[in-house]
């Protein structure tokens, strides 16, 4: 454990000895999750920078690159982006700015646009995903078949908890 974690925990420590009834494990859990996630979106960061991307402008990528003839609507990439309609519009800006996105007006409906990836950009994911995917087998290395189903299993639990608390 990292001692940046651990000052925190300390820290939470003290605070449940001074207001008992505090949810412990759950606030420990809650920030070492949020600290994996930011350690491992800055590695991947990391990675990614040489290539002119993040894991956000990736993943845009790589939701093109997965749909139906390469193609989507902003709506639909902000669904999957969990973004803001506003931040994709500045993202697709960025990738249409370096080629590997283009904007086309919808063929059935005027008023909608649709993203496509351009060849470049599928060039770019067929370069960028080989390291990547090297890059988190060995982040995930130490974790056996049955941890990493386990783990799986308890995010995915984790997750249908924080959608029922954030639909009330």
């Amino acid at each position: 454990m990292t001692n940046t974690f651990q000052r925190f925990e300390q820290r939470i420590d003290r605070i449940a000895r001074k207001l008992p009834g505090m949810p412990h494990r759950s606030v420990v859990l809650t920030r070492l999750f949020f600290f994996v996630f930011k350690n491992l979106n800055d590695d991947l960061n990391q990675t990614l920078a040489p290539f002119g991307l993040n894991t956000t402008s990736l993943l845009a990528l790589a939701m093109l690159f997965a749909s139906e003839e390469n193609k989507l609507n902003p709506s639909d990439l902000s669904d999957a982006l969990i973004s803001s309609r506003t931040n994709v519009t500045r993202l697709v800006d960025e990738l249409v700015l370096n080629g590997w996105v283009e904007r086309h007006g919808c063929v059935t409906d005027r008023r909608r646009i649709d993203l496509t990836l351009t060849p470049a950009g599928q060039e770019l994911i067929a370069e960028v995903l080989p390291p990547l995917w090297r890059q988190l087998l060995a982040v995930w290395r130490d974790f056996s078949d049955d941890e990493s189903a386990g783990f799986e299993h308890a995010l995915r639990k984790l997750l249908r908890g924080v959608e029922r608390e954030s639909s009330r």
